[in-house]
């Protein structure tokens, strides 16, 4: 829990914004918010960061290796997991609760007069605090999209695409060029953009169309495009029982390994893209090779990021992932089958929102299962175990479980063997309350 008091109903009543206001897409309203304040975001040296897939992991890693260069790095992420404070960091730290109170409410009275967001309210929050404390660099990830997004206020030093996929399409699009197009519409004038790995993309015509559509952005801007897989190449070497990796890195004619805090065959894109990006990066600041060492062999104790597949216990085994999507939840799969849990079939806490693709997630999730403990997070949006189970059966399972909490579904699988925990940021979110002191 929020460990002041007064912060709750401030937060509930932020919250409720997002039913009562719901997605607005467009600049309008940010941009009003920001002029109440001053403008933060005029003040800001940014890395912008877009993209379907990849875009929390490669901001924590930047801002990890800009972290181990000295910097002061803000980084601005969404959803949080276990409390709202993790959204907006400086060097790891979250922001307090006296700040969040502070800063809230008069953006919150503004943002109601003027139809404002939950998320419009928040990055105009994160763009004050960091003017404040006069971060030397804050690492900005997007809400939803780019071009429309809340976060597009802002004028970055280097615009970073990661990867592309179908998501949010009655807002994006329903193409992948289309799509692409408003992750695309982040290019500004005079900073660098960089793009990763296109995984998503199906065939060669597609990725052409794609790819066509970031260079035309980028010469509109008059800016250059790096795409990462022509500059870099980066594989997986190992993965560990403790869900760290190595990983190799052949850039510039030159073969390094990393040892990486974050682990996953999908990873890899990300550091790619990380590694295409640090060359606009050196042109400002004082990277050596150390500090990308070290940046991402401490991503989680340096930023402060969680909950992606990682290890939180090992006798028994438990592994919480925030994966809310099927191809996230292969990756899951395939990457604890990599770190030496191939002959493990695994008690499976789950649970989803009614919006995500339960269906699919479950039938990637089948192969694996010993048996299935669904529960449901304390949220309106979340599905119910008895439609949960509907899925489940449809989707082949025969060992199923209901409970009445995350936390209870965390208790149940993990007396019975190892567990994975999955579906869900507010899956992950309530059993990581489960393990704290």
């Amino acid at each position: 829990m929020d460990s002041n008091s007064n912060l709750t109903p401030l937060l509930s009543e932020l919250f409720a914004m997002t039913f009562h206001a719901g997605i607005k897409p467009g600049l309008e309203r940010i941009e009003q918010l920001c002029a109440s304040i001053d403008h933060p975001e005029a003040r800001l040296p940014v890395i912008h960061v877009a993209g379907t897939n990849g875009k929390g992991s490669t901001s924590a890693m930047l801002a990890s290796i800009l972290q181990h260069a000295g910097y002061r790095v803000g980084l601005y992420t969404s959803p949080h997991i276990v409390q709202f404070n993790e959204r907006i960091r400086i060097n790891g730290t979250m922001i307090s609760d006296d700040d969040i109170l502070r800063l809230a409410r008069p953006l919150m009275d503004l943002a109601q007069n003027i139809g404002g967001t939950f998320f419009e309210v928040t990055t105009a929050m994160a763009l004050a605090y960091f003017a404040e404390h006069r971060v030397d660099v804050a690492v900005i990830e997007t809400g939803l999209g780019g071009r429309l997004d809340a976060t597009n206020v802002v004028t970055p030093l280097v615009s970073v695409i990661t990867g592309i996929d179908y998501d949010h399409m009655e807002y994006l699009g329903t193409t992948l060029p289309q799509i692409a197009g408003e992750k695309a519409g982040i290019i500004k004038q005079g900073a660098p953009a960089v793009l990763g790995p296109l995984l998503a993309v199906g065939d060669v015509a597609e990725a052409t169309a794609v790819r066509r559509v970031f260079t035309t952005a980028a010469e509109r801007a008059g800016t250059t495009l790096t795409y990462a897989p022509d500059v870099v190449r980066v594989e997986v070497d190992r993965i560990t029982p403790d869900l760290t990796m190595v990983a190799s890195v052949l850039m510039d004619d030159a073969l390094q390994y990393f040892d990486v805090e974050l682990a996953g065959a999908h990873q890899a894109a990300n550091i790619a893209t990380v590694m295409a990006t640090l060359p606009a990066l050196r042109s400002i600041f004082f990277v050596t090779e150390d500090h990308i060492s070290n940046g991402l062999r401490t991503i989680r104790a340096t930023t402060g990021t969680t909950g992606r597949i990682h290890l939180l216990r090992r006798d028994p085994v438990v592994v919480v992932d925030v994966s809310h999507n099927p191809g996230g939840i292969e990756s899951l799969i395939t990457t604890v089958r990599a770190a030496g849990y191939a002959d493990h079939t695994w008690q499976v806490v789950f649970g989803a929102m009614r919006d995500k693709d339960v269906a699919g997630m479950l039938r990637a999730l089948a192969p694996a299962v010993d048996t299935l403990h669904l529960c449901a997070p304390a949220l309106q949006r979340a599905l119910d175990t008895n439609a949960l189970e509907l899925f489940a059966i449809e989707a082949g399972m025969s060992s199923v479980l209901s409970h009445t909490s995350v936390a209870q579904a965390v208790l149940a699988a993990e007396q019975q063997g190892p567990t994975l925990i999955c579906g869900s940021f507010h899956v992950a979110d309530e059993a990581l309350r489960s393990f704290a002191p």
